[in-house]
């Protein structure tokens, strides 16, 4: 007779799954591994405990407790500290809708919202941490008044600069347009606009002003090259999109978009006379106050933002065959990897000054980033240019094969897989460039370290030392984890790795 079958199957040991079985497996599995846990564990309990006795008995954390403001944004106005508040849950609410839309398998409609939320917070960010100086209808209606009538005072003011980025945007925007565009009303609109921009600023074009070289040269010229530098670019660009039925569907809201923001653009100056001058929608807080975890933060993110684009399109440069963007890539990358990060901090606080214009100052802070982000940008140029590298080579071959555009085939195809293969590495560089913010302490810039060794000088803080520093090193931990955190979850998610 046959032994009958029990309902429930016999459960594997308890030393063989889960966490007993990982530790049994990595910490007592053999007789030196029990000889080593123990050694360590007994070092770990002393350790341990004396630390433990430090941090309760001994230390002076009132060093770092009655700091906290100082730590957190330090000079920044009490009251105004509210806006840092509203940009911290600026970021977690976007952090949350992300979560809950990519986790519910949202439709794509969805994610593009989001993707533009993402793209427009540097924008929210900068606002309501820098504040804003808007134009009232008065300011708008003189100030377009200088482009006709008094082109002259525009030039004094060292406002002419507006005119030629003015002129850029519309010949980029008006050359995409005319690219993606069929109907013959609204090629006519667009060419009207173009005339539009042309004729307001045509009076302030006709001044002279010294340009290359010390040479006397008509504005003209300038805003010609602007305009038609935009023009090419917006033409490449619609190339490249020619037939993305989104992209035709979008062009009147970014039209008016565009109008909205060419008008702040160009009128959005000082001219001396309060009733006409533009009002402080949010108080102005320079950068040069900007001190404590608010600047590490904010030197981090800009660097990290900003460098990635920047990184990528070297790296593309660089494998480019055109000889002269090649070169240009190449001498670029080299000779900023060639020097350390202090040498180009340095060179950005001491000696950029001395080649601008004496009436053009740019901001300390402004400064560092944009050394830490020309620095961060060569290295992530080829940490991206080794991911190109693994892409083989006939699946651009197949992409070209089906008629895309070289844009398209190194959008769609080339720098997704060549991203997804450098995650760890990209992810190393931005922890390292977080980290590297304290380098900025030694060029004059208050951050975390630097407004923790002022608070430490003073009198009835000397000695907190160790607590101080333990403060920092547990901030810097925290978030250099988190980054790591983010980047083995995004690396499941796309499937980098199995677990």
């Amino acid at each position: 007779m046959e032994r009958a079958v029990t309902a429930e199957m016999e459960k594997p040991p308890v030393t063989e799954l889960g966490i007993m079985g990982w530790i049994w497996k990595n910490l007592f599995g053999s007789w030196l591994n029990t000889l080593l846990t123990l050694i360590s564990g007994a070092f770990l309990f002393v350790l341990g405990r004396a630390v433990l006795t430090w941090a309760v008995r001994e230390a002076n954390w009132r060093a770092v407790t009655n700091n906290l403001r100082v730590l957190a944004w330090g000079r920044y106005p009490d009251d105004q500290v509210w806006r840092l508040g509203a940009s911290a849950g600026f970021l977690l609410l976007l952090a949350l809708v992300t979560w809950l839309v990519w986790r519910g398998g949202e439709e794509a409609r969805a994610r593009r919202y989001v993707l533009g939320g993402w793209l427009l917070s540097p924008v929210v960010l900068t606002v309501l941490i820098c504040g804003i100086r808007l134009p009232t209808l008065n300011t708008i209606g003189n100030n377009f008044g200088y482009y006709l009538f008094r082109p002259d005072v525009l030039i004094s003011l060292d406002e002419a600069w507006r005119a030629t980025m003015g002129l850029a945007i519309v010949g980029l925007l008006s050359a995409a347009s005319l690219h993606l565009i069929s109907a013959r009303r609204w090629r006519v609109a667009v060419i009207a606009a173009m005339a539009l921009a042309a004729g307001l600023t045509l009076p302030l074009g006709l001044q002279a002003q010294p340009w290359i070289l010390g040479l006397t040269a008509p504005l003209l010229l300038r805003f010609a090259l602007a305009m038609g530098i935009g023009y090419w670019a917006g033409a490449a660009i619609a190339r490249a999109l020619q037939g993305n039925a989104r992209v035709l569907q979008a062009l009147p809201t970014l039209w008016a978009v565009v109008v909205v923001a060419l008008i702040v653009l160009l009128t959005n100056f000082e001219v001396g006379v309060p009733r006409v001058d533009p009002v402080e929608a949010l108080p102005i807080v320079q950068p040069s106050i900007w001190s404590g975890i608010m600047l590490t933060l904010a030197l981090a993110t800009v660097s990290i933002a900003v460098s990635f684009p920047i990184g990528i399109l070297l790296a593309l440069g660089r494998r480019s065959t055109l000889p002269v963007v090649k070169g240009l890539c190449i001498l670029t990358i080299e000779i900023i990897r060639g020097v350390p990060l202090i040498t180009i901090l340095f060179m950005a606080q001491v000696m950029l000054p001395l080649f601008l214009p004496l009436e053009f100052n740019v901001d300390r802070v402004l400064r560092a980033m944009v050394g830490m982000t020309i620095f961060t940008a060569a290295y992530l140029a080829e940490i991206v240019r080794g991911g190109l590298q693994a892409v083989r080579h006939e699946q651009v071959e197949a992409a070209r094969s089906l008629g895309l555009s070289e844009v398209l085939v190194t959008g769609l195809i080339v720098l997704p897989q060549a991203l997804r293969a450098v995650i760890p590495p990209i992810m190393g560089q931005f922890v390292s460039i977080f980290k590297d913010t304290s380098l900025v302490a030694i060029v004059g810039l208050l951050d975390l370290l630097a407004v923790g060794q002022s608070v430490i000088k003073a009198r009835e803080y000397l000695g907190a030392v160790r607590e101080m520093y333990l403060f920092a090193g547990v901030f810097y931990f925290v978030v250099s984890y988190g980054m790591s955190l983010a980047s083995r979850r995004i690396e499941k998610r796309l499937g980098v790795v199995e677990s």
